[in-house]
């Protein structure tokens, strides 16, 4: 409901992200500068304030724009002057609630690379919901295209991650805000790390008797730890023999680069690092622990189908939730509990009341297939309008940027062959110039789609929106923990275990956000009081077979904690109309 009163007068509202704080045309200034010029001058309305937040916008602490928002609630400011619709909220849904609340308010938002905007009226609102939505594809393909360069380095034998123990991250500044970077061998860690291979080598030694034998030889872990230490108030022995454990199972070692996101495998790719062990003795390490190991029985695990995705609410505080299977007189008790506490209190709520609302909930969240043809007609229509937008100017250069490395590539060539550079000197910007190539291939590939393939994504997301219930309930544990991955980024329960908001993945929160808006619900349908959110918690699974196909808006990839930077790369899902 509008304020019966406010103050005329403009309040801004400026965001950089740590990233983006160094690049000119996102700075402070820029901002700054393009209000100024769009907005603030031609109007005769007085300035109040002016909001500016230094961080990421999806963090959701920023200090100034919950500000603003209580400042537009007391009525201070009559309109509100953004540079571009994705400095304002985190992400999609975050700025649309923003703005339909502000909107309600009576406050007039106006954004300086597009002034005629009006989000008030029907259009205009419609307008600034492609913006965000655009906004959030291009962070979506950003994502895509990082970790094209990561795959780019491992293949060439880099690695792009933290170093495992025992290993340091190095860099040099190469050229303005670009850096060389690398892992090296740290010579503090090095005698601990061969004499653990070395006694593990002999096969007389369990990993929790090398632990004692390091200890004992006077050898500290990397951070400073003891390999085993007596625990002062109990009285009980400890040691390290988990971290061993991961040690000798981690190719890296003995310098082989290994990725399952990237279907690199053991014995492919060398890294350009100091191995500790041969491949010999790293594969004979393995062998002595599988011997040590064969007689231990094993628990079935349970399969948690929201792994990084729940989240319980409390108050105004979400925590995370985490599953866990304790045993105890010959059963097992699967419950999500949050490592934060209430009240002195963990949270814990049994998985069966949580996950048996799913079906129920994906019913909700479902189009209905009579508004199909609606949905379709207005994002192709919008899809048309907005992705020739600078289009042609970009593309010309991203071909001279091609022009230029090509270039590059053939002068380093006569640097080597004239004797002006060493081989290793050579190999090392070689690896370089290969990367930045590549990165410009597919940015070029990226900017040359036609709207028919973003139309074609579009659609069989919406094709999985109408049929994501029925798929889900054929399908087995895994698979299903899969489609969530896929469809859903948060799901957040209350205290009882009741699901009471989401938060969708793109390109489902845009096309969940045109039928709310266009096909509000009939009484009893729909999500009812269930609030709809937007971010996404890292999820921990091992490759599935399920596969799904959206090309542009939705490669999906995402990092997992298995071995040494394994990764989950769902590929295809084949989806019939």
């Amino acid at each position: 409901m509008a304020l019966d009163q406010f103050t005329p007068g403009w309040a801004t509202y400026l965001r950089v992200s740590d990233e983006d704080k160094q690049t000119p045309e996102r700075s402070f200034a820029m901002q700054r500068q393009r209000i100024q010029e769009q907005l603030l001058n031609p109007s005769d309305q007085p300035f109040y304030r002016e909001y500016t937040d230094l961080l990421s916008g999806t963090n959701p602490n920023r200090k100034e724009y919950q500000q603003m928002l209580s400042d537009a609630e007391a009525g201070k400011f009559s309109h509100l002057g953004l540079y571009r619709a994705d400095r304002f909220g985190r992400n999609t849904v975050e700025g649309l609630q923003a703005a339909t609340k502000l909107i309600s308010l009576g406050v007039k938002i106006r954004v300086a690379n597009m002034p005629s905007l009006c989000p008030e009226e029907p259009d205009g609102f419609f307008m600034f919901l492609l913006q965000m939505g655009l906004a959030q594809r291009e962070v979506d393909v950003l994502a895509l295209r990082t970790a094209d360069g990561m795959e780019a380095k491992l293949r060439s034998g880099g690695w792009p991650h933290k170093g495992p123990d025992g290993y340091i991250n190095k860099e040099r500044l190469v050229s303005s805000n670009k850096y060389d970077r690398w892992v090296e061998l740290d010579p503090a860690c090095k005698p601990y790390l061969t004499q653990a291979w070395r006694l593990l080598l002999t096969g007389r030694y369990t990993l929790m008797e090398i632990c004692e034998q390091l200890a004992k030889e006077g050898y500290i872990r990397g951070n400073g730890k003891p390999w085993a230490w007596t625990d002062p108030k109990t009285g009980k022995r400890h040691t390290a023999f988990a971290l061993l454990h991961r040690i000798f199972h981690t190719p890296f070692y003995a310098g082989w680069v290994v990725s399952e996101r990237f279907g690199i495998k053991f014995g492919e790719v060398r890294g350009n690092w100091e191995p500790i062990v041969t491949t010999e003795e790293f594969l004979r390490g393995v062998q002595i622990l599988g011997e040590h190991d064969y007689e231990k029985s094993r628990v079935k695990k349970r399969n948690y189908l929201l792994r990084g995705l729940a989240w319980v609410r409390v108050g105004e505080k979400d925590l995370g939730l985490y599953g866990q299977t304790p045993s105890g007189r010959s059963q097992s008790y699967s419950y999500y509990f949050t490592h934060g506490k209430v009240d002195g209190k963990a949270i814990y709520i049994p998985c069966e009341i949580i996950e048996k609302q799913l079906p129920e909930w994906l019913e909700r969240i479902s189009v209905a297939p009579e508004h199909i043809p609606s949905i379709k007609d207005i994002y192709r229509n919008e899809i048309q309008k907005n992705t020739t937008v600078d289009k042609g100017e970009k593309i010309i250069d991203l071909r001279k940027q091609s022009t230029q490395l090509k270039e590059e590539e053939a002068q380093l060539g006569r640097l080597f062959i004239t004797g002006k550079i060493t081989e290793t000197a050579f190999e090392q910007l070689h690896s370089e110039w290969q990367e930045k190539l590549q990165n410009n291939k597919l940015a070029t590939a990226e900017m040359e789609r036609e709207p028919k393939i973003h139309i074609n994504d579009l659609d069989l997301a919406l094709i999985l929106l109408t049929k994501v219930r029925e798929l889900y309930v054929r399908l087995n544990e895994k698979q299903k923990s899969t489609l969530l991955q896929i469809l859903v980024k948060r799901i957040i329960v209350n205290s009882d275990g009741e699901i009471i908001a989401h938060e969708l993945n793109s390109p489902f929160i845009y096309l969940r956000t045109l039928v709310d808006a266009f096909f509000p619900p009939r009484n009893g349908e729909g999500c009812g009081s269930e609030q709809i959110l937007f971010g996404a918690p890292k999820n921990r699974q091992n490759r599935s077979e399920f596969h799904w196909r959206l090309s542009g808006w939705f490669a999906f990839k995402t990092e997992v904690d298995v071995g040494i930077g394994s990764h989950l790369l769902v590929d295809e899902i084949q989806l019939q109309p």
